[in-house]
């Protein structure tokens, strides 16, 4: 899977604080990266269909791989695409990218699990077919 083949992107805006004592961006901030960019799409994907406060997704597995560093001159962003919808659970596979030379270098992948939770119980629920719909739509 290419990351060319996302419908969703989010410029991200690299800090100061992102880097490590080499100069480059640290491993663990990618995952803020990843984070940031599905917040981005779930907002593009489904808008107000989502009470955040009742109910939404948490965060069960993630996985990445680093391929080229990124340092702090470096003009990056996050493409998001939704792999695979299962019962109660999503996998969302991202793809961190820097702009080099007008043109776009893969810097990192990888992808996240998230279950759908009903916070005010604490338990995971089935995706509400109104989510599955929203996605499939956006990624069709």
């Amino acid at each position: 899977m290419q990351f060319r083949d996302f419908k969703h992107v989010t410029p991200l805006q690299l800090r100061f604080s992102d880097l490590d004592r080499l100069g480059h961006v640290n491993n663990v901030i990618y995952l803020t990266y990843f984070e940031l960019g599905r917040i981005n799409y779930f907002n593009a994907v489904y808008k107000e269909k989502i009470n955040w406060d009742k109910e939404g997704f948490i965060l069960a597995h993630t996985e990445i791989d680093y391929l080229v560093p990124i340092l702090l001159t470096d003009e990056i962003f996050c493409f998001s695409k939704v792999i695979k919808i299962g019962t109660k659970s999503i996998t969302i596979a991202n793809s961190i990218v820097k702009k080099q030379n007008e043109q776009l270098i893969e810097c990192a992948n990888g992808k996240v699990v998230l279950v759908a939770m009903d916070y005010t119980l604490n338990k995971s629920i089935e995706l509400p077919v109104k989510w599955i719909d929203a996605m499939k739509k956006f990624e069709a």
